[in-house]
């Protein structure tokens, strides 16, 4: 199939002039309102969320074609969902500020997640009955939903927007085989670069600590009792153990074990604070709770935006550089020994997300190569190209994982599209051309 003409015929995101005022939260949360029924049918959902053996996820397209589903997906409660997918801005409105960051609820993106099942199994239903510029439709909703999700200024957030993209990968995937299918190549290339943007929540959650405990985001110039440090402090130490537990070692501690911590880390704290260029006297001055306040959130700052600002490098330079750092903290030298293990989950958050956008983005890239296969046959007699290199019509992205060209092969007339294993997802195609008709 060659491009479309125009190029941009077809989007996967609302054009601007199809767009509406309006927060699409606001639709988003209207979306069960009316619909007790449909999100009340426990085996419809199972059967969307695939819970069966075979789902409706999972199936033969072949099967889900002769499924007696009721009431069809064509009728299934999407409207809210097209609705929200318009709106020019979403804001989720999270207690940012009001409660502790790390104390946050995010009802709303775990649940978006039951809604991206729904459309994903809505655009295959579409794309088994032949309905391809229905599933169009259905790709640009669940993608505009999945971006609005990590609009929510969280890393949870952005993880369930890609995982909105992800699911809705293998319909596509299943869409690019039909007879019918419109070429969606420009309409790849034209999505946001990266799909999920992780930058704001990255910012927010920098902040994490003193967004959690506003009390000590001026911990070097506050003035407290010494009781009151010891206070603070102990709450703050329960608090972070209690958020990172991975076993009893990271069980709540006792007053007198906390006294003992800071006492014993004081000296270092002192040196490495003196050292940073923070006045002497006023660090010998601060009784040792008071020290292990500001010592603690300078280092989680320093680790923190070490691994952060890697992120947006390309993967494989960002990969290695994230997993020093994480390698840092396993192996630390004095100056960023933590008292207590505040950063460990932050640091195993961001290497995790790193890794899902690229893999996203990996998904996104290979549609493109497939497109770009399906646009070079239909002008050399339906044949594919011995090297991708030989696509002339349209450029060929390269690999997100490895920042190097697809590995490619034509093996007589098949083709193989590989890659390295990221996350557990490898990446292994074989492509046939159909004979054109």
């Amino acid at each position: 199939m060659a491009a479309p003409s125009p190029a941009l015929k077809f989007r996967l995101l609302p054009a601007y002039t199809d767009q509406i005022p309006g927060n699409a939260a606001v639709y988003y949360g209207k979306i069960k309102a009316e619909e007790d029924s449909f999100f009340g049918n426990h085996e419809l959902r199972d059967k969307i969320g695939g819970r069966y053996d075979i789902s409706w996820q999972t199936m033969p397209l072949e099967q889900l074609r002769r499924e007696d589903i009721k009431p069809e997906p064509s009728a299934w409660p999407v409207y809210f969902l097209e609705e929200g997918a318009k709106c020019r801005y979403c804001d989720w409105q999270l207690a940012i500020g009001r409660v502790p960051f790390y104390k946050i609820r995010l009802p709303e993106a775990q649940e978006g997640r039951q809604f991206m099942r729904l459309l994903a199994v809505k655009a295959r239903w579409e794309v088994s009955m032949g309905r391809c510029d229905d599933a169009i439709q259905t790709f640009r909703t669940n993608y505009a939903f999945s971006r609005n999700v990590a609009q929510g200024e969280t890393l949870v957030n952005g993880l369930v927007g890609i995982a909105g993209c992800g699911i809705m990968y293998p319909q596509v995937v299943e869409y690019v085989q039909q007879p019918n299918a419109q070429n969606l190549y420009w309409a790849l290339t034209d999505l946001p670069q990266p799909m999920i943007d992780f930058r704001r929540a990255l910012e927010v959650e920098a902040r994490a600590l003193e967004l959690s405990f506003p009390e000590i985001s001026d911990a070097a110039n506050e003035k407290r009792t010494p009781e009151e440090w010891r206070e603070l402090f102990d709450r703050f130490a329960n608090e972070v153990l209690t958020w990172n537990r991975t076993g009893d070692a990271r069980s709540p501690k006792t007053p007198e074990e906390l006294d003992q911590l800071c006492s014993d880390f004081a000296p270092t704290a002192r040196k490495t604070l003196i050292a940073d260029g923070a006045p002497a006297d006023k660090i010998n001055a601060m009784p040792v709770q008071q020290l292990a306040l500001v010592y603690s959130l300078r280092t989680y700052h320093l680790l923190f935006d070490d691994a952060a600002r890697c992120f947006f490098l390309p993967y494989p330079t960002a990969s290695r550089s994230i997993e020093a750092v994480v390698e840092r903290y396993k192996h630390p030298s004095d100056v960023l020994r933590e008292i207590i293990p505040i950063t460990e989950n932050s640091l195993r958050a961001i290497d995790s997300c790193r890794g899902a956008l690229a893999r996203n983005e990996r998904q996104f890239a290979v549609l493109r190569v497939f497109e770009a296969l399906r646009i070079h046959a239909a002008s050399h007699d339906g044949k594919l190209p011995e090297h991708l290199a030989d696509i002339t019509e349209v450029p060929i992205p390269d690999d997100p994982v490895t920042g190097k060209p697809f590995i490619y092969r034509l093996d007589s007339e098949k083709a193989f599209l590989e890659g390295p294993t990221i996350h557990d997802v490898p990446l292994s195609y074989e492509i046939t051309m159909s004979a054109s008709k």
